[in-house]
């Protein structure tokens, strides 16, 4: 993913990832903690790479708070709209609010859930559908999202039926029929 999209965090999220590495020094292998250390860990390298694609804007004033985030990137694309194509964020409050300001102000980008990043490297034909399938529900079970919404959220806007690649073990993480 890091050859193949560009992308650019703000100074907000960026700084949520670096509270994930440093949160918990230890974390047990396999744990929802470890997954977040080690993934913030690899997305912050990549962002801090000199040759990455991937970078990171400073929003100010800084926002503060629990949707601090989401205000990040509303301000960012409120300034920027024409530098980005797709925002996206797994809260489903926080992409309708994004997509109001976007609806109001008619920029042209798409605001979806995470796992449409791995949709795009399969669209781009740079990853398999079985990959894609197994990625994207290895994503959402490391996530712990769990609920019928959470699960329903994270599939969409990705037009790809995984449930004939994938046994019925993974019918907690597949969309709902």
């Amino acid at each position: 993913m890091k050859e193949a999209i560009h992308l650019t965090t703000t100074n907000i999220c960026k700084h949520e990832l670096e509270n994930h590495v440093r949160s918990n020094k230890y974390p047990p292998e396999g744990s929802r903690e470890h997954y977040l250390k080690q993934g913030s860990q690899r997305v912050l390298e990549h962002i801090d790479e000199d040759s990455s694609p991937w970078s990171c804007v400073t929003v100010v004033p800084r926002p503060h708070g629990p949707d601090a985030g989401e205000q990040s990137l509303k301000q960012e694309l409120s300034e920027h709209a024409s530098s980005y194509q797709i925002v996206t964020i797994l809260d489903s409050a926080a992409r309708r609010s994004i997509r109001r300001l976007i609806d109001d102000n008619a920029y042209d980008i798409d605001v979806v859930g995470p796992p449409y990043l791995l949709y795009i490297l399969l669209d781009n034909d740079l990853i398999s559908k079985p990959e894609f399938c197994e990625a994207t529900v290895e994503m959402i079970r490391t996530e712990g999202w769990t609920g019928y919404e959470v699960v329903k959220n994270a599939w969409t806007s990705i037009p790809v039926d995984c449930s004939k690649i994938l046994d019925g073990e993974y019918d907690d993480v597949l969309p709902p029929s």
